[in-house]
C-alpha cells in the first residue's frame, strides 16, 4: 500500500509585517477554481479513466456533487487531484478527498500558524553574578541545614551553572 506524508503542524517566525505579508500570499493560494473548470476537469477525468459510465440525471448529479465538494479546495490542488494524479478507475469522493487534503494540508497549517499572535520572545539568559551565587548558596543552606556542606556547595554550583539567570525588569535582553 502506498504511503505519503501529511503535515500536522507548522512553526512560524518573523516580524508582524512579514507574517501578515505571508498570510496574504498564502490566502491567495487557497483560491478555488471556478465550477466550470472543475466540471471540465471531471469530464476529462471520466474520459481517461475506467468505470463510472453514468449518463443523464445520474451524471449531472455526480458532476454537481463532486464540483461542490472540490470547490472547497485550491484550484491547483483540485487540478492535480483530477488530472495529474494517476487514476486507473474513476475515483470515489473519499479517494479524491484524501489527495486534496494531503496537497492542501501544509497551506492550511501555515495559514493557521500565521493567524495566531506572534509568540513572546524567549527570555535572554546570562551567567549569575557573584552576589547572586552567594544568595543562592545562603538559600540552599537555610533550606537544607541537615545536609552536609559539600552537598550544599555542589547543589549551589549546579544551580548557578551556565546562563541560568534572567532579569525580571528586562526578560528579553533588549537594550534601550
Amino acid at each position: 500500500m502506498p504511503s505519503y506524508q501529511v503535515a500536522t503542524a507548522c512553526a512560524i517566525a518573523g516580524t508582524d509585517e512579514q507574517r501578515q505579508a505571508a498570510l496574504a500570499d498564502l490566502t491567495k493560494f487557497m483560491t478555488p477554481a471556478p465550477v466550470r473548470n472543475i466540471e471540465g476537469w471531471l469530464a476529462e477525468l471520466s474520459v481517461i479513466t475506467a468505470g463510472r459510465g453514468k449518463e443523464g440525471f445520474d451524471a449531472e448529479l455526480m458532476l454537481n456533487a463532486y464540483s461542490a465538494r472540490l470547490s472547497e479546495y485550491p484550484a491547483d490542488v483540485v487540478r492535480h487531484a483530477l488530472l495529474k494524479h494517476s487514476w486507473k478507475w474513476f475515483p470515489t469522493w473519499a479517494e479524491l478527498e484524501t489527495v486534496c487534503k494531503a496537497k492542501a494540508g501544509p497551506r492550511k497549517h501555515m495559514i493557521a500558524a500565521l493567524s495566531q499572535p506572534a509568540p513572546d520572545p524567549e527570555q535572554t539568559r546570562r551567567p549569575p553574578t557573584q552576589e547572586e551565587k552567594e544568595r543562592i548558596s545562603a538559600l540552599i543552606a537555610e533550606q537544607f541545614p541537615n545536609v552536609p556542606q559539600a552537598w550544599r556547595d555542589r547543589a549551589a554550583e549546579e544551580a548557578t551553572k551556565g546562563d541560568c539567570m534572567t532579569d525580571p525588569a528586562n526578560p528579553t535582553g533588549e537594550t534601550a
